[in-house]
């Protein structure tokens, strides 16, 4: 690897898996859930405040929803939430017979949202899923051991996804009509012993950046999937990244607590957020549209704590 650079601290939080970055650039608000503990983080640019949600069952990952709210993609499905201070509603319930729950997600190009499910009984594999702006949803791929990491090349033209315990990310020709992976080929392997494949993200350049769970590392991928450098992170799960801030080109990087040291450097920043400049900007979180959501779902639900 060459051009390996290093992260600053941004949020001491210890989240047990800490996922699926959302930058707004509207609020410059940098968002992300922690997996197992259910909570949605937030961190104010401006004020430098941070804040945690309790949404009640693990939260695989979000989105920004058009003029204001979250769709949550949780363990019993996708979840509004309207505002930071109600309660969350189930809109749309998944696999309700199956010992899996939603993990990393996001939109594409045309604003539907797009999520995996990952099995916690070795009797299940995970379903890639296509969820449209009226709800509706479509199975895009089956069997997955655990569906991870997902963008998009800056034309449309290419679908990445991670299968972490096949230890390779997939990429495919994307319909941008129908909204439909086909041709599937192995993009990047990781070797066994050199990491797992997690949460990626893809820069305006059509580079690929991957969090390599244990390896401490974000990798950074040519769109020939030739190496180009790293980021080193210095704890060792390091589970996603995305693109924010002023500029468009600072990395947030989430990491994990779970499976790691409890000694030590990498044990004391274990689960916390980084954040490293780069030379290249990513591309803008693409957010769910609103007119597709009933307006019930909407109506304020005060949050109180128990």
């Amino acid at each position: 690897m060459v051009n390996t650079i290093q992260p600053r601290l941004l949020v001491h939080c210890r989240s047990g898996v800490g996922e699926g970055p959302v930058y707004d650039t509207a609020t410059d608000t940098l968002y992300w859930v922690d997996i197992p503990a259910g909570h949605l983080w937030r961190w104010d640019r401006a004020s430098r405040d941070v804040a945690y949600r309790q949404i009640g069952e693990p939260l695989g990952s979000m989105a920004l929803i058009e003029g204001g709210g979250y769709l949550l993609a949780s363990r019993r499905g996708l979840l509004v939430l309207p505002g930071w201070n109600d309660l969350p509603v189930l809109w749309q319930q998944i696999e309700p017979d199956r010992a899996t729950q939603f993990n990393d997600g996001k939109c594409d190009p045309g604003g539907r949202f797009v999520a995996g499910t990952a099995a916690h009984d070795p009797r299940f594999t995970g379903t890639l899923y296509r969820v449209d702006a009226d709800g509706s949803t479509a199975a895009l791929v089956d069997g997955i051991g655990m569906s991870n990491g997902l963008d998009w090349s800056p034309d449309g033209r290419w679908f990445y996804h991670a299968d972490t315990i096949a230890q390779t990310v997939n990429r495919y020709r994307w319909d941008a009509v129908a909204g439909v992976p086909s041709d599937p080929e192995p993009f990047i392997e990781i070797p066994a012993g050199d990491g797992l494949p997690d949460g990626l993200t893809v820069d305006t350049e059509g580079c690929l950046w991957l969090a390599v769970w244990g390896a401490g590392e974000v990798r950074r991928y040519a769109p020939d999937g030739r190496p180009l450098g790293a980021v080193s992170v210095p704890t060792p799960n390091v589970s996603s990244c995305a693109f924010g801030g002023p500029h468009g080109n600072e990395l947030y990087i989430t990491t994990a607590a779970q499976a790691a040291p409890s000694y030590g450097r990498q044990g004391r920043l274990a689960g916390d957020v980084f954040v490293v400049t780069t030379p290249v900007q990513g591309q803008p979180h693409r957010s769910f549209p609103r007119h597709g959501i009933p307006q019930r779902l909407f109506e304020p639900r005060p949050y109180e704590l128990d």
